[in-house]
């Protein structure tokens, strides 16, 4: 009586199925095991195949040839050699998932299928404890590496800008035990991480309105991510808007629309902590009534939402790119970034951030203040801070000198310069060719 294919058993007609028989293989591999019948129909019919002097031997080669980690399973063979039915039978591997020529497989019911690159590193993480930050990326090497980079680095941690990259790569432990690099290694110190990883990209963009309908600006910034991240939070500045308060002394304080220590909080911990397994890029959303920061990925299984809010352990997705940023400065205390950027926007008055973990995406959800008739801060342009921080340096500005800053023409100097007479923050002090403003030294008791 025949026995019908299954979760663990497949029957193949004959060795021209080489490779049906060495996916088959790596997919009872990454599960629990099972045999591979060859020499048997689809219709579960024996017809037997010829056994050769070498038939077994070169099948044990072609099956650890194509298969990584390499698989050595138990072949035998029943009957004559004219007509024996094959029996391959396979353990399940200490390590997971098994590749069949380059594809992580694994046995669902009767079939064969290929493993999604967030079943990759989760089975890689539960069956070698390595994550993905130090798994080797083959097509890498030394020469791959940017030296400005790692000078940029070391200057970032106080270090001897000479060390050399492969020293401190290892005192990083961002090589593997074979002195190739690691992913994280690529990520911060490749001069293109996107020719190994196309979805490490920041996406930025400022939408009109409070949906994704209309851009107002837009950019994706590739390139290290030490990199995205600075640019990233450039981004944000000039999109998001800007207030003063006047404090009576020289040097009056810029208020940002959201607090820069949560906003650059959340970048980082988006870069830092994403799943790079999976195909997204991090993203960071600018509507008018909120800001959003999302990244490829979910909560460690067992923590809740909740638990953000106050101090948690911590369990970094990519703990040596983690590590890395620590040294940077970047990140100060593992488990608390969460709980810093909760502390900055009550410090600043916002509403608390929103955490949501949904659709495979982790958000940081921003809510800028609530605005009331006593809310009358004013919104500064760029220019307009510009002028601002001038006339601290120097004490006053003079239009003439406002048009040669800013290379416009008489007309525009003055409707610029009146617009911010007209907001309070600054006084005409003479009028005529050489008028000149002065900051009105009063101050807001309210934002």
């Amino acid at each position: 009586m025949s026995i019908p294919e299954s979760q663990f058993s497949e029957d193949k007609q004959s060795l021209g199925e080489m490779q049906a028989i060495v996916e088959t293989v790596a997919a009872f591999a990454s599960c629990q095991g099972g045999t591979v019948r060859v020499g048997i129909t689809p219709h579960g019919e024996r017809i037997g195949v010829e056994i050769g002097r070498t038939t077994l031997e070169d099948l044990a080669r072609d099956i650890k040839l194509n298969t990584d980690p390499p698989q050595f399973p138990s072949i035998k063979f029943d009957g004559q050699e004219k007509s024996a039915v094959i029996f391959i039978q396979v353990e399940g591997s200490r390590v997971k998932p098994v590749f069949a020529y380059h594809r992580p497989m694994k046995r669902v019911g009767r079939t064969n299928q290929k493993l999604t690159r967030e079943e990759v590193q989760r089975l890689m993480e539960d069956t070698t404890g390595r994550t993905w930050d130090t798994l080797p990326c083959p097509e890498a090497s030394l020469h791959d590496i940017d030296a400005d980079l790692v000078r940029g680095y070391l200057q970032r941690m106080g270090q001897d800008v000479t060390t050399n990259a492969g020293t401190m790569l290892a005192n990083l432990f961002l090589l593997t035990a074979q002195g190739s690099l690691g992913n994280g290694a690529v990520l911060l110190f490749s001069r293109t991480p996107q020719r190994f990883f196309a979805q490490a990209l920041v996406q930025c963009a400022r939408f009109d309105g409070v949906t994704s309908v209309k851009f107002l600006d837009e950019e994706t910034f590739e390139g290290d991510i030490l990199s995205q991240l600075d640019s990233a939070i450039k981004f944000v500045t000039r999109n998001t808007r800007k207030a003063i308060r006047i404090t009576g002394r020289p040097e009056h304080e810029v208020i940002p629309e959201y607090p820069a220590e949560a906003v650059r909080e959340a970048i980082t911990n988006a870069i830092c902590h994403r799943n790079y397994a999976d195909s997204s890029s991090t993203q960071i959303r600018i509507y008018d009534d909120r800001l959003e920061v999302w990244n490829p990925g979910v909560l460690p299984p067992g923590m809740m939402i909740d638990e953000l809010y106050h101090e948690h352990p911590s369990r970094p997705r990519n703990p040596r790119l983690a590590q890395a940023l620590h040294r940077a400065h970047l990140i100060e205390h593992w488990g608390t970034g969460t709980v810093r950027i909760v502390q900055a926007c009550e410090e600043s008055g916002l509403p608390r951030p929103e955490f949501i973990t949904e659709q495979g995406m982790f958000k940081v959800r921003f809510i800028p203040h609530v605005k009331t008739e006593k809310t009358v801060t004013p919104e500064l342009t760029e220019s307009q801070q510009q002028t601002i921080e001038y006339i601290q340096q120097h004490g006053e500005i003079t239009r003439n000198e406002y048009e040669q800053l800013f290379q416009v023409k008489k007309t525009k100097a003055y409707v610029d310069l009146n617009e911010l007479v007209n907001k309070g923050i600054l006084v005409l002090t003479r009028k005529g060719p050489h008028s000149s403003y002065l900051l009105r030294r009063r101050v807001h008791n309210e934002l």
